[in-house]
This record gives structure tokens, C-alpha cells and sequence, in this order.
């Protein structure tokens, strides 16, 4: 064995990681995410940007009850204490497979739905692989889409719905994706639903050239009151998956969501899951089943569907007084077209003399609020926001959510945001 020692210059921080990183490791994050501030954002700045609940959204006596229920119990607390199987705790899986109509085998609880994405992908993808992507979308889903190295085909949306004549179109013309990513209730950035109809038509195109429907149906819910939507893609169709999430009515610090799995895909999703983490924390999978009534409990709070009805009342007003202000308050005026739920708004600013990058940078550097630009939604690289902002609507009570539009007023409206 050499007793020669390293050269201290090999051991700076970049030699090391020059010569330690794997690829993966080393590799540069090329997602854009929702666009970086090197500022630090001023004192009382009360920002646009949430998308979790607001504190008097969450159901913090539900859950104050549960963990008191479970902590009470010896032998409960003990069992949440231990390793679990990587599919989750039984009671939780059997009430989740209830509520979707499949049987419990086919439910995986997952930290979240983005690690139910991240699973999948995982599971379905390999370098050079097709997948489609509604534009606009998500676009965190490319923090791990990058790393698989996929072809992206743009599906365009427009009011109606995904363009599927497109789609179809080019699935005539030889493509052959994977997989398709899609939000299908209150679209994050739009506020879109998709209508049954079109839901009906992906999933016969999907069954005629063989991809996975990948259902990404985090604001489950959360429609306003009164709203109707149709039901998700079917689980009767092995090639849908459902991704679902506690996040957005319990608190996304809980990590808890699920996926809803055909039975092929069991069996490699489960592996991959319990090779990476085991399984996700049995606590909380205890607590959670208390609040909705899992097993022999009794639901807390009232349950989900009732925590949820609170909150989508709430999001509803806030939505439409946060139109109001804006509208009333911005040259020019603001419009949304779909707010029938959810916890955005995909706000138009009517006036195209409004730069909304330099409206950005006064609110963020002098005023004190903040909104995502359009152009990050859109799949094709731009700075041109197309009149876009995206604007939080559920994590702020309605004073906050006065005071952020009072301030993204005067930025809209100030001289220094004109072209």
C-alpha cells in the first residue's frame, strides 16, 4: 500500500470535484425552473409566488388530534416507530384504493408527487426516449427530466383543451413517445380542465400507439364551488397513471402523496422505490390515515373532502379579489380565462406597453412582492412573456393578499416598467 500522500492542490473542493463527481453528480442543472433572484427578497416582502396553503387553510387541529391519537398509543407509536413495506402502511392504501376504485395492491404512497414523477420516469425512460409535454406546463417536472436525457414533444394548449389534432398528427407521421405528461384539473400555469371528451380521445390514442398517460393531479378537490370536473384519466386503462398528493390540502411539509398503478408496473415502480428509500416515513403515513379516516378511525377534521371544501371556498374568493384589484388597478386592465379552481392564476396583462421583466425587478427590489414570468412555463426557450404572469393565490389570507397587490400594481404601473 502507497504511504505517499496526496498533493494538498488535489484537495481544493474543485480539484476534488473534478475528479470525484459522477457524471450525474457533475452535471449541470439546466432546468429553468421559475427563474433565479440574486437578491435577497426585502424585509415584509410578501410574495405571489405559494403554492401550499395558507395557515388558516390547514387543518391544524385535525392533525394536532391525530398525532395526539397516535403518540397516545404505545403499541400504535412503537408500530410508527419501525420499518414499513415500501408500498405504505395497509389501512392508508385501502382507504386510498377505495376513494379511486382499484385494489390496494396497485396503490404506492411516495414523499409527494414529485417523487411519484421522479419514480416513474425512473421506471419508464431511457436516454433518447420521446415523451410529450403540454406547453405551457410545470416546469420543475425537467429538474429530473433532464437527468434521462428525453426528446420533449410540445403538446400546445389552448382554451378548449390539449391540441390533440397536433398530436394525433404527428403520432400518424411515426412518433412514438413514451410517455405523456399532462395536468388535467386547474393546470398549473393555466387553471385549465381538461374536458371529458378530450380526456375520452388521449386515452384511445394512448391505447392505439402504446404510451403512458402520466396524470399529474395534484389540485384534486380544489374546484370552486359549484364547478363540476370530469373524472381523471381511467384507471381501467393500463396505460394510465394517476399522481396524486396530500400537499395542497394537508401541507406539503407532511411529503406524502401516492400513485395509482397498473398492474405491470407494480412490480418495477415498488422495486426501484424500495432500492432507493424504503419507504415513506410511518409516522406520517399514520397520522394522515387518522385525519382521513383510514382503517377503524374516524376522520378528523371531517376528513379530506371536507378540509378540502374549506380551503377551495376560500382560494375562490381570494381569486376573485385578487382579479379585481388587479384589474381595476393596472393600466389597462388583467384577465384570467380559467378559474374554475386550483391555487394560481394565469394572469394577462392587457396592456402590451408593460414590460414585465422590469415590472418584476421594482417589485421584487423596492417593493416587496414578487410573480413568476410567463416565459418559464413555455417549453421553447424566450423572454417573451406573452402578457403572462403566474400569481399564488392560497397561501396568503386576503390582507396579504391585498397588501402583494397593491404592490404588483404600482410595479405594473410604474414608468420604469414601460417599453
Amino acid at each position: 500500500m502507497s504511504t505517499t500522500a496526496l498533493d494538498p492542490a488535489r484537495l481544493t473542493p474543485e480539484s476534488l470535484s473534478a475528479g470525484l463527481l459522477s457524471r450525474l453528480g457533475a452535471r449541470k442543472d439546466l432546468s429553468r425552473g421559475f427563474g433565479h433572484s440574486t437578491a435577497a427578497p426585502l424585509p415584509g416582502a410578501i410574495p405571489l409566488l405559494g403554492g401550499a396553503p395558507s395557515a388558516d387553510a390547514l387543518p391544524l387541529q385535525a392533525l394536532h388530534q391525530a398525532a395526539a391519537d397516535l403518540t397516545g398509543d404505545p403499541a400504535a407509536l412503537v408500530g410508527a416507530l419501525q420499518y414499513s413495506t415500501p408500498a405504505g402502511i395497509t389501512p392508508l392504501r385501502e382507504w386510498i384504493a377505495r376513494r379511486e376504485g382499484v385494489d390496494p395492491s396497485r396503490v404506492l404512497l411516495t414523499n409527494g408527487a414529485f417523487h411519484g414523477l421522479s419514480l416513474l420516469f425512473d421506471a419508464l425512460l431511457d436516454r433518447g426516449d420521446r415523451i410529450v409535454v403540454e406547453d405551457p406546463t410545470y416546469p420543475l417536472i425537467f429538474r429530473d427530466l433532464q437527468h434521462h436525457e428525453v426528446e420533449v414533444l410540445p403538446l400546445p394548449l389552448t382554451d378548449q383543451g390539449p391540441d390533440l389534432d397536433s398530436l394525433e398528427d404527428r403520432l400518424r407521421a411515426g412518433a412514438r413517445p413514451t410517455l405523456l405528461y399532462t395536468v388535467p384539473d386547474f393546470h398549473n400555469p393555466t387553471g385549465l380542465v381538461t374536458p371529458a371528451l378530450q380526456r375520452e380521445r388521449l386515452v384511445a390514442l394512448a391505447e392505439h400507439y402504446g404510451f403512458v398517460i402520466v396524470s399529474d393531479n395534484a389540485y384534486a378537490g380544489l374546484a370552486a364551488p359549484g364547478v363540476q370536473v370530469p373524472e381523471d384519466y381511467p384507471t381501467s386503462s393500463e396505460l394510465v397513471v394517476r399522481v396524486r398528493t396530500f400537499s395542497k390540502v394537508l401541507g406539503p411539509g407532511l411529503r406524502l402523496g401516492y400513485l395509482v398503478l397498473p398492474s405491470w408496473l407494480v412490480g418495477p415502480v415498488t422495486r426501484l422505490r424500495a432500492n432507493q428509500d424504503q419507504h415513506s416515513s410511518v409516522l406520517v403515513q399514520e397520522i394522515v390515515g387518522r385525519v382521513v379516516g383510514a382503517g377503524d378511525h374516524a376522520p378528523r377534521g371531517g376528513g379530506l373532502d371536507v378540509i378540502a371544501d374549506r380551503a377551495r371556498t376560500l382560494y375562490a374568493r381570494r381569486a376573485e379579489l385578487l382579479l379585481r384589484l388587479l384589474d381595476e388597478g393596472v393600466p389597462g386592465g388583467v384577465r384570467a380565462e380559467h378559474r374554475e379552481g386550483g391555487i394560481f392564476l394565469w394572469a394577462r396583462v392587457l396592456d402590451p406597453g408593460i414590460d414585465l421583466a422590469a415590472a418584476q425587478r421594482l417589485a421584487r427590489e423596492r417593493l416587496g412582492t414578487d410573480a413568476v414570468l410567463g416565459r418559464y412555463f413555455f417549453l421553447a426557450p424566450s423572454e417573451d412573456d406573452r402578457g403572462r404572469l403566474r400569481l399564488g393565490i392560497s397561501h396568503l389570507d386576503e390582507d396579504a393578499l391585498t397588501l402583494a397587490a397593491e404592490r404588483l400594481i404600482a410595479a405594473l404601473s410604474a414608468p420604469e416598467a414601460r417599453r
